[in-house]
C-alpha cells in the first residue's frame, strides 16, 4: 500500500481478509454460499479498507499475516459509471500493487459494453469493476452482440465460477442502495443484483458476496432472505474508532441567519473571508511543518437554474475578497450538464468529480446538488449554499463528503484547521435541524450513509485563549506607538522643500499588534526622493527603521549630450509605522499576568496518561519506530541497530531453547509419512515409516511464516548476516523452526517491545520530542501508546476555537470571546457546578474539558471497563488559590447517572490520584441525586479511595448515601 492504515482500519482489513479466506475454504470444501458487510462511517476510508484487503488476497500481506489467494478474482459492483471510475483512481493511488499510477492500471479492469469481445473468463489477481446498467434487460453485454463475439456476459461469470483455479468474490459498492426497501423504484435494478447473487437462469449463484456500506441493515436482511446462503456476521467500524483517528474534522459549522432576511450577498462575504482566513492558516502551517500544500477549496453550491451573469456577479465578489485567483483557471464547475462554461469575463470549465482533489490550480468549485455519489474532496474547506431550506437532503450529503481532513490527521496547533464552515443564507435554524440530525448520525433516510456523530455548530463564534494586556500594557503601546508617529513626520519633514508626503512610500494597513510583524523590507519600500549635498550621509537600518535611497542630483542641471555622471544617492532614514494599540478587551482583562502564570503552570502540571494499546506485532511496532527514529533524526542508526540485535538475540535464543528448537527444526526438514502396501494375492496390508526431506523451495515457502511474523526487514537481515556461512537454505530451514518454537517467539517478543521501552524512555528524557513536527509527533505518540509502562504527556494549551454562540455565557473561563465570556453547553447539573464553584473567592479559573475526546487539549483518566481500557473525561478542571497563593488545578466532575462503569471510572480516578498524589488540591466526584441534591466523594481522602477500591456492589449509588459523602455545596 501507498498509504499507511490507521489501526482501526488495519484491523478491519485483517479481520474481513482472514474471513473471506475462511469462506472460500467453505465454499471449495461444501459449496457453502456466505456474505458479508464491511460496516463502516462515511469518511472512514471504505474505499481504502477495500483496497488493502483486495490487494492482501490477491498478494498476501506481512504486516496483518496474510498469505496470498493466488486465484482470486474480484468483481467490483456499484450503480454508477462515475463512481467505479472514482473507485478505480482511488485504488490505482493507494494499491501500488494493483496500479502503477492512474496510466497503468494493470489489475483493474473497467467492463465496458464491448467487454465480451475479448473475455470469455475472469482473470485471477484482476479487479473487475462493472455498473449495473450494462446488465439490463436490452444491455449489449446481455445479448450476445456481435460487438462481443456472441459472449453473453452471465455466461462469462458462469464460466469463472465453475472453474476451479478461480476464486470468484463480489464486492457490492454502497451495498444499501441495491438492495432492501430502499432499492431503486425500477424492478430491473432488484432484478440484476439477485441475478448476481442468486445465478441466472439456472448459471452458478456466487459464491461469496460482501456489501460495503455504512448501513448494513438493508443489505443483510436482504442476505438473511436466501435460506442457502450463510450471513457471516459483520466486519463493524465505529463512528467514535473514525473521529478519534482523526480522518475527520472535529467541528462543522453552521451559519444560518435568524430571520427571513435578504442575506446571500453578506453570506458570501462571509464564506470568503473565512475561505481567505482557511488559505492563510494553511499556508502557514504547511510551511511551517514542511507539508505539501493543502491548496483550500471554497464550493459554491448554485441553484438550479444559476445564470452566467449570476456566475459571472458571485465570481466578482469572490475575486475581489480572495487574493490570487485566476479568472481562467481558478475556478470549475462539476454541474450535471458538463458543460464548460464563459461568465463574463471568467471561464468555468466543467471537470471530473474525480480529479477536482488532485487538481490543485481550482480554488473555487460550482456545484448545484451532491456533486455525485462517493465523491468526496478533503480540502474543501468552506461551503457556500443558494440552496433553499426544502433540499436539505442534497446540503447534508454535501457537508457529508467534506468532512475528511486534508493530511488525514488531526491538527493540534489549530482548530480552525480542524473545522469546515458552511454558509446557509437560505435556511433558518428550524429547517437547519434536519441536516443537524443526519451530521449528528440520528437519521440515514436522505438516500445517502451517515457518517456518525459530528460535532456540530450552529452560529458559531470563535474563542481564544485569554492572554492578559493590562492598562499599562496599553498605555505603554500608545506611548510607543505615538513616538513613532512623531519621528515618521520628523523624518518626512526633514526632506528639502517638504511640502506634503512623499510618494510611493508603502505604508501598509495598521498592524494587529497581537499578530506577526512583517520583515522591515516589506513594510516599507525604499523610494527615490531629491537630496541636496548636505543630506543625511547614507546609514544601514536599524530598530524600526528602514534606509530609503534618495538619488543626489546638482541644484542646475546642465544639458550636454556627453555621457552623464552616475547618479549618487543618499539614504534617508523612515520609521516603520506602527499600528494603533487598542485598549484592552474584557477578555484580555480577565486576568492579570500574574495569574495567568499561575494558571498555565497549573495547566502543565497535571500528568496525563494516554490509553495504551496491545502492539497487534511487536516485531512490526519496533520496525516502525526504528524507521520513525530514523527520518526524524532522532537516532540515525536505530534501523541497523534493531536488525543487528536481532540477529544476536536469535542466535541466543536458538541455544536457550535448543531441545524445542531441535524437534521444530526437523519437523519443517522432513515430512513424515506413511507407506501403506496392500498384497492382494495374498490379502495383506503393510504400514511402513518413511521420511522425505523438505527441498530449498518447500523451506522457501515454510520460512514465509517468519518473514510474516518477525517481519521481511528482521528475517531479510537474519540471511544476509549468516548468508555466506549456512546458505539460503539452512538460513530458512532455522527461521521456519524458530518461528514454530514458542519459547523462542516469546522472548523474541519481549526483547522486541523492551527494547521499544528503551527507545522511548530515552527520546522523553532528552526533550527532543518537543522538536518534532506535527506528523512526527502524531506517529510518535501512536507508536509510544504500543509499549509497556506509563508513558505520560501533557495537555495540550488551547488557542481558539469555534463554538455556539447560542449557548449561556460563563466569565472565568480560559478561552473566550472578546466580551470576557465563553459559550457553553451545560446540562443543569454542569450549569451548577460551574456557577456554585466560581463564585468561591479561591477560584481564579477553569476549563471546559472536551468530553469524549482524544485530543491533545483533552485531559483524561484511563480506566478498566469489563470490555477493556477506556478512558474518561472529567467535565471541569478549576484552578484555585491555595493557602499559600499557590494557583493549583482542581477537579469537580458531576454525574448524573449512575450506570454500569461509574465504579470502573471512580477506580481509574483512584489509581491516577495514587500514582500522582500531589498534583491537584482536590478532586470531586459529585453526583446528582435529583431534586436539587447533590452528594460528593473527595477522592483525594484515603479512606474514601480505600472504601472505592473495596466496594462490590455494581451499584455504587450506595456510596453516596453513606459515611464516605458528604452534600455538595
Amino acid at each position: 500500500m501507498r498509504v499507511e492504515l490507521k489501526d482501526f482500519q488495519a484491523g478491519a482489513v485483517a479481520t474481513l481478509a482472514n474471513k473471506l479466506q475462511s469462506m472460500c475454504r467453505r465454499y471449495e470444501q461444501d459449496g457453502e454460499l456466505s456474505s458479508i458487510c464491511l460496516a463502516s462511517p462515511t469518511g472512514s476510508g471504505k474505499t481504502v479498507m477495500c483496497a488493502a484487503t483486495i490487494e492482501a488476497l490477491f498478494f498476501g500481506d506481512d504486516d496483518l499475516s496474510l498469505m496470498p489467494d493466488e486465484n482470486a478474482v474480484v468483481l467490483w459492483l456499484s450503480d454508477s459509471p462515475s463512481l467505479n471510475e472514482q473507485t478505480s483512481v482511488r485504488f490505482s493511488n493507494v494499491a501500488d500493487k494493483l496500479a502503477d499510477s492512474i496510466l497503468d492500471r494493470r489489475h483493474l479492469v473497467t467492463i465496458t459494453n464491448d467487454f465480451g469481445a475479448a473475455h470469455d473468463i475472469l482473470e485471477p489477481r484482476h479487479v473487475y469493476f462493472l455498473s449495473k446498467d450494462l446488465l439490463s434487460k436490452n444491455g449489449l453485454l446481455t445479448k450476445g452482440s456481435e460487438a462481443n463475439s456472441g459472449r453473453v456476459f452471465w455466461d462469462i461469470l458462469d464460466r469463472t465460477i465453475r472453474d476451479p483455479e478461480r476464486n470468484l468474490y463480489l464486492f457490492i459498492d454502497e451495498a444499501h442502495r441495491g438492495l432492501g426497501a430502499n432499492a431503486s423504484s425500477e424492478r430491473g435494478t432488484a432484478t440484476i443484483y439477485a441475478s448476481l447473487i442468486d445465478g441466472l437462469d439456472g448459471r452458478a449463484a456466487m459464491p461469496i458476496v460482501v456489501g460495503v456500506s455504512a448501513t448494513p441493515q438493508r443489505f443483510e436482511a436482504a442476505m438473511d432472505q436466501r435460506a442457502d446462503r450463510v450471513r457471516m456476521p459483520k466486519v463493524a467500524v465505529t463512528p467514535r474508532e473514525v473521529q478519534e483517528s482523526g480522518l475527520l474534522k472535529d467541528i462543522i459549522e453552521l451559519r444560518v441567519p435568524e430571520k427571513d432576511d435578504p442575506v446571500e450577498h453578506q453570506y458570501l462575504t462571509m464564506a470568503c473571508e473565512r475561505y481567505a482566513l482557511t488559505c492563510r492558516e494553511w499556508g502557514e502551517y504547511c510551511a511551517r511543518e514542511g507539508e505539501s500544500p493543502v491548496n483550500p477549496l471554497l464550493l459554491i453550491q448554485a441553484a438550479d437554474n444559476v445564470s452566467n451573469s449570476a456566475l459571472a456577479e458571485m465570481c466578482d465578489q469572490i475575486t475581489g475578497l480572495v487574493p490570487g485567483l485566476s479568472e481562467a483557471m481558478s475556478f470549475a464547475n462539476v454541474f450535471g450538464e458538463h458543460k464548460d462554461i464563459a461568465a463574463g469575463k471568467y471561464l468555468i470549465p466543467y471537470v471530473e468529480p474525480e480529479f477536482v482533489q488532485d487538481t490543485s490550480r481550482i480554488r473555487v468549485l460550482f456545484a448545484k446538488e451532491a456533486v455525485s455519489n462517493g465523491w468526496d474532496c478533503p480540502r474543501a474547506e468552506v461551503i457556500f449554499s443558494q440552496r433553499r431550506r426544502s433540499d436539505s437532503t442534497y446540503i447534508a450529503q454535501l457537508v457529508g463528503r467534506m468532512v475528511r481532513t486534508p493530511l488525514a490527521r488531526r491538527i493540534e496547533s489549530d482548530d480552525l484547521l480542524n473545522s469546515v464552515a458552511c454558509y446557509l443564507p437560505q435556511f433558518n435554524p428550524e429547517s437547519t435541524q434536519d441536516v443537524v440530525d443526519y451530521l449528528m448520525g440520528r437519521k440515514d433516510d436522505m438516500g445517502e450513509s451517515s457518517i456518525g456523530k459530528q460535532n456540530i455548530v450552529l452560529n458559531p463564534v470563535t474563542i481564544t485563549a485569554a492572554a492578559p494586556k493590562s492598562e499599562a500594557d496599553y498605555q505603554q503601546e500608545l506611548k510607543a506607538y505615538e513616538e513613532n508617529e512623531k519621528a515618521i513626520e520628523a523624518a518626512r519633514q526633514a526632506q528639502p522643500g517638504y511640502q506634503a508626503p512623499l510618494a510611493g512610500i508603502a505604508i501598509q494597513e495598521p498592524l494587529d499588534m497581537q499578530g506577526a510583524q512583517p520583515s522591515l523590507a516589506s513594510a516599507v519600500r525604499p523610494v527615490d526622493v531629491p537630496a541636496p549635498e548636505a543630506e543625511l550621509a547614507p546609514q544601514p537600518a536599524t530598530g524600526n527603521y528602514v534606509a530609503a535611497s534618495a538619488p543626489q542630483q546638482p541644484a542646475t542641471p546642465e544639458p550636454s549630450s556627453a555621457q552623464t555622471e552616475p547618479t549618487q544617492t543618499v539614504s534617508v532614514v523612515i520609521p516603520v509605522p506602527m499600528a494603533k494599540p487598542k485598549p484592552p478587551t474584557k477578555r484580555e482583562q480577565s486576568f492579570t499576568h500574574q495569574e495567568w502564570q499561575g494558571i498555565r503552570t497549573a495547566f502543565d502540571s497535571i500528568p496525563v496518561q494516554r490509553i495504551p494499546k496491545k502492539a497487534r506485532n511487536e516485531f512490526q511496532s519496533l520496525v516502525k519506530t526504528a524507521t520513525l527514529l530514523v527520518e526524524t533524526g532522532l537516532d540515525v542508526n536505530a534501523a541497523a541497530d534493531v536488525k543487528k540485535q536481532f540477529v544476536q538475540k536469535l542466535k541466543g535464543y536458538i541455544v536457550a531453547n535448543e531441545d524445542e528448537y531441535r524437534e521444530a527444526k526437523h519437523d519443517v526438514e522432513v515430512a513424515e509419512t506413511v507407506k501403506i502396501t496392500l498384497d492382494k494375492l495374498n490379502e495383506t496390508e503393510d504400514q511402513e515409516q518413511e521420511e522425505a526431506r523438505t527441498d530449498a523451495e518447500g523451506l522457501r515457502k515454510a520460512a514465509r511464516d517468519a518473514d510474516m511474523h518477525f517481519t521481511k526487514e528482521f528475517a531479510n537481515e537474519y540471511r544476509r548476516a549468516n548468508f555466506k556461512e549456512l546458505g539460503r537454505p539452512e538460513c530458512d530451514l532455522r527461521l521456519a523452526a524458530a518461528v514454530r518454537t514458542q519459547a523462542i517467539v516469546d522472548a523474541l517478543e519481549g526483547w522486541a517491545a523492551q527494547c521499544r521501552k528503551e527507545y522511548f524512555d530515552k527520546v522523553d528524557g532528552s526533550g527532543d520530542y518537543d522538536y518534532l513536527n506535527d506528523a512526527a509527533k502524531q506517529r510518535y505518540d501512536e507508536l509510544a501508546r504500543e509499549t509497556e509502562g506509563k508513558r505520560l504527556t501533557k495537555i495540550e494549551w488551547p488557542t481558539s476555537t469555534s463554538t455556539s454562540d447560542d449557548f449561556a455565557k460563563y466569565p472565568c473561563h480560559i478561552v473566550q470571546k472578546e466580551d470576557g465570556l465563553c459559550p457553553l453547553d451545560l446540562n443543569p447539573a454542569e450549569d451548577y457546578i460551574v456557577r456554585n464553584e466560581l463564585a468561591k473567592n479561591r477560584t481564579v479559573a477553569f476549563y471546559r474539558n472536551p468530553s469524549g475526546s482524544m485530543s491533545a487539549k483533552a485531559f483524561s483518566i484511563p480506566y478498566m471497563s469489563s470490555v477493556g481500557r477506556k478512558a474518561l473525561h472529567p467535565d471541569f478542571l478549576f484552578f484555585v488559590k491555595d493557602a499559600a497563593g499557590v494557583i493549583r488545578p482542581s477537579i469537580v466532575d458531576p454525574h448524573g447517572e449512575f450506570l454500569g462503569d461509574t465504579l470502573a471510572k471512580l477506580r481509574g480516578y483512584v489509581t491516577y490520584l495514587r500514582d500522582y498524589p500531589d498534583v491537584f488540591k482536590q478532586v470531586l466526584f459529585v453526583g446528582d441525586m435529583g431534586e436539587g441534591v447533590y452528594k460528593v466523594l473527595n477522592l483525594l481522602r484515603s479512606d474514601v479511595q480505600d472504601a472505592v477500591m473495596g466496594y462490590s456492589d455494581v451499584d455504587c449509588k450506595a456510596l453516596f448515601y453513606g459515611s464516605f459523602a458528604n452534600d455538595y455545596h
